[in-house]
């Protein structure tokens, strides 16, 4: 029996659904006490590494797995705030089998030097401070003046954040005393006029030589001071003004790198502030309000009638996409969103039954009408009841899926099927959205559940316009649709693309187990 045989089939599943985003993960005992914390680039494929090389993995760490019955994830948006979040976690939890923080002396901070003001002297050996201060990675913490970012648990991923700072706000590495003794003309003093190493690189702005004034210097130093603050909002602000500035006088070259620099930041941390008070709770908090605003945008702009689809508790998201090759080994798949957060266990996937043959708007049609035949069975009565109002085409529509459910007694209820959407992504444009629209109109339920399709080139949306008109049956025309761009890097965007790109895995998942058993038979 390997590692993973013997774990319970709820820690499998969430093996199976872990994202493949930064984050750190949290493995528990029987006990429910935390007791191993860590960080990943890539949740998905740092915590399955612990179980598909147990036997290599050291001792200690065997042990832990061996211990483990229960994960959890939080995933984040950087790299840098990764690892931020568990440098904060191992700290509250101290947790059994995190060796390293367990011992002060083994922590990593970095350090930021303090700026001299005019005509200040450091206590200890009344010289001035230094005018061009550095960075540094260090594991004592000293009363020196300085700025400690930390503490860290090893020394390569801290590198690896400042070498990309780095890139966007250049500072210098020399160790020799530089100060200022005049801005105008500027005159530097130097112990020796030798470049660092970094200036050859284009990472320092040769400060170390007297190329640059303190307050240049300064300004950005203070920038990557205000990064490892959680101050993102205030550098990228700062930036995009002398963007638009060089921009307007026509230095567009200028433009072009400032342009570069914002990106870069938000590359090395989006959205979420992490600093030495964000914890798991703090970043629940965080990603639940998150969530929420992003349903609340994604609604306004969908522009639905407010009565069709308005903000609630369980505000649930399906999207459906289809997986094959030429038609062989067909499957679709249904993935869930309920109040922004994936819902991996409310997850359906559908082996394609109809005649192999490439045709997506028919696959389409044969996945929503089976999902949507089981929620009237699973809801017969009351869908019975709610029928005697609908309009006497809707009833007609509808009467195939009524013998069906008179005739399931015995019909075996999936948690899953019961519930209605509250909207439906159909991964596809205006083809798959006009081919699904029909079925939800047989159905008689077009009048319920407000539909979109999102097509993937332009990741652009449509819907249906006339979609709540009783009288509208067919959809032939380009007219019949509305376009609808969500603002790029918008969290809405992002939430749909994030279930679109959840149903694409999770039908790919199971189309390639299919191809594989079709290549086995063989």
């Amino acid at each position: 029996m390997t590692i993973l045989e013997s774990k319970s089939e709820v820690l499998k599943q969430k093996l199976q659904d872990l994202p493949k985003t930064p984050g750190c993960y949290v493995f528990s005992d029987k006990n429910n006490k935390i007791i191993y914390i860590g960080k990943a680039i890539n949740l998905s494929n740092r915590v399955k590494s612990y179980f598909a090389n147990f036997f290599q993995l050291e001792i200690a760490k065997q042990r832990m797995i061996e211990k483990a019955v229960d994960l959890t994830t939080y995933s984040v948006d950087s790299e840098f705030e990764a690892l931020l979040l568990e440098s904060n976690l191992i700290k509250k939890y101290r947790p059994r089998y995190n060796i390293v923080l367990r011992d002060d002396k083994n922590y990593i901070f970095i350090r930021l030097e303090s700026v001299r003001k005019a005509g200040q002297k450091i206590p200890t050996t009344n010289s001035p401070f230094q005018d061009f201060p550095t960075i540094s990675i260090t594991r004592e913490k000293k009363a020196d003046g300085a700025e400690y970012f930390g503490p860290f648990p090893s020394t390569t991923p801290v590198k690896r954040i400042l070498k990309k700072i780095r890139k966007v706000f250049p500072y210098c590495s020399s160790t020799k005393l530089i100060y200022q003794k005049s801005k105008d003309p500027l005159e530097i003093h130097l112990e020796n006029s030798k470049p660092c190493f970094h200036y050859h690189l284009g990472l320092c702005k040769g400060a170390c030589i007297g190329l640059e004034s303190k307050e240049e210097y300064v300004k950005r130093f203070n920038n990557i001071r205000k990064f490892f603050k959680g101050q993102k909002e205030e550098i990228v602000q700062d930036l995009e003004k002398q963007m638009l500035q060089a921009s307007k006088e026509l230095r567009f070259e200028e433009a072009a790198i400032l342009r570069n620099k914002v990106n870069d930041i938000k590359y090395v941390t989006y959205n979420i502030r992490i600093d030495s008070k964000v914890d798991d709770v703090v970043i629940n908090d965080l990603k639940t309000k998150e969530r929420a605003n992003s349903i609340e945008r994604l609604i306004e702009e969908l522009e639905f009638p407010p009565e069709k689809l308005k903000t609630h508790k369980d505000f649930r998201i399906e999207c459906y996409d289809i997986s094959n090759i030429q038609g062989t080994n067909a499957v679709g798949a249904m993935t869930v969103m309920i109040d922004g957060e994936v819902k991996p266990e409310f997850y359906r996937r559908f082996k394609i039954r109809m005649k192999n043959e490439p045709n997506d708007f028919a696959m389409l049609q044969e996945v929503l009408s089976r999902r949507f035949r089981q929620y009237l069975m699973n809801n017969y009565e009351s869908f019975i009841e709610d029928s005697s109002t609908s309009s006497e085409e809707e009833r007609r529509a509808s009467e195939e899926f009524k013998q069906i459910a008179k005739k399931a007694k015995a019909w075996k209820q999936d948690e899953s099927f019961i519930q209605k959407p509250d909207l439906i992504i159909i991964d596809g444009g205006k083809g798959q959205l006009a081919s699904t629209y029909k079925i939800l109109y047989n159905f008689g339920l077009h009048n319920e559940i407000p539909m979109v399709g999102l097509a993937k080139k332009q990741e652009e949306i449509f819907k249906v316009t006339d979609q709540f008109k009783d009288d509208f049956n067919q959809i032939n025309d380009s007219s019949k649709f509305t376009r609808i761009l969500l603002p790029k890097r918008s969290e809405s965007l992002y939430l749909v693309q994030r279930i679109r790109d959840e149903a694409h895995r999770f039908g790919i998942t199971y189309h390639r187990k299919l191809r594989s058993k079709t290549f086995l038979k063989s």
